[in-house]
């Protein structure tokens, strides 16, 4: 089964062309499936049941509890079987009758202005780092204004090279973004400064990426992330909320939605194939609902109670007392409902 696997990874790679830490997660739920069914004594794909599976993912609840883990494990299953069943390579689909849990769709943290704010100063402090690097300040701090002022991935960010950088008309090209789409970013305006000081450091530097680290060589993911919590930290906006670089990038559609982009907009700048996923990190606040609803604004006379006239921002609309309105629902409700 180790060579269908192999298949399975190539044409998830090549011809469907998902993102390398997809591709890495699918290969190691599918192995550690396949790990599951040679201790069961199954050699073969064609001798898979739909209750092996179940008896896996039952295996894997227990070790790997999280809903999330679960639905990637049966996608991932979903895929593999069902691209074997796609070659030929069995005759029936034993993933087919598998059931996906559903995740919990809790609303991610979000850094306010303020603490956006706090987090790109601390790049001014000198007492986050012991250690003193030519460069790292300017790197640093064009690192992360770019996660929070254009929405970046992890992987797009550091597969970012100087010739995807046009300062001249302000734009920004992501080539290596999920599922091998690409796109074109507008730089903010804020930006240009920050590449200006940072160019300067690396002027004459050979190398093609835009992040190095302290070797001359391309950044990596490791870097990145322990870069990234080092300033969080030292601004203090991990203390009630979990951060990660990811973070910025729902910061950056929160503040395009209240900029006055459409979802559609936030859908481009972001990258998303669909739409389901740019609203998730749209997040409407029980303050902005409120707002919303009042100013809304009504024509005509509305109910039979005296008027007043509401102050404030709505053009000086008249709406009814509500007062009375309070105390007839109350005795209805007194009159309707009350025990005999």
């Amino acid at each position: 089964m180790h060579r269908e696997l192999a298949d399975f990874l190539d044409y998830c790679r090549i011809e469907r062309r998902l993102a390398p830490l997809t591709c890495t997660a699918y290969e190691r739920d599918v192995g550690t499936c396949i790990a599951f069914l040679e201790r069961d004594g199954i050699v073969a794909v064609s001798e898979v049941k739909p209750a092996h599976l179940r008896r896996f993912l039952a295996e894997e609840s227990v070790r790997r509890p999280a809903p999330s883990s679960q639905a990637r494990t049966v996608a991932a299953l979903k895929c593999f079987f069902r691209f074997l069943l796609e070659n030929e390579q069995i005759n029936r689909d034993p993933a087919l009758v598998l059931r996906t849990p559903k995740k919990c769709e809790a609303l991610p943290d979000v850094l306010d202005r303020r603490e956006l704010s706090r987090l790109l100063d601390a790049t001014e402090r000198g007492d986050v780092w012991k250690r003193k690097h030519d460069g790292k300040r300017e790197r640093d701090r064009l690192l992360l204004a770019l996660f929070a002022y254009a929405g970046l991935r992890r992987s797009e960010l550091l597969a970012l090279d100087w010739q995807d950088v046009d300062l001249e008309r302000r734009l920004l090209k992501v080539r290596r973004a999920k599922g091998g789409r690409q796109r074109i970013l507008p730089i903010h305006p804020a930006l240009e400064p920050l590449f200006a000081d940072y160019l300067r450091v690396r002027a004459g530097d050979p190398e093609p990426a835009l992040f190095v680290g302290v070797h001359g060589k391309r950044l990596s993911q490791t870097i990145l992330t322990q870069t990234f919590l080092r300033y969080a930290r030292a601004a203090g906006v991990t203390e009630r909320k979990r951060v990660t670089p990811h973070t910025l990038r729902h910061v950056f559609a929160s503040e395009l939605l209240r900029a006055g982009a459409n979802l559609r907009q936030i859908q481009e700048l972001l990258g998303h194939k669909h739409l389901d996923s740019t609203q998730r990190y749209t997040r409407v606040t029980a303050h902005e609902l409120r707002g919303a609803v009042k100013r809304l604004c009504f024509s005509g006379r509305q109910g039979s109670g005296p008027r007043r006239r509401i102050s404030g921002s709505d053009g000086g609309l008249e709406a009814p007392v509500t007062s009375d309105a309070s105390r007839t629902v109350r005795d209805h409700n007194r009159n309707t409902c009350s025990l005999p």
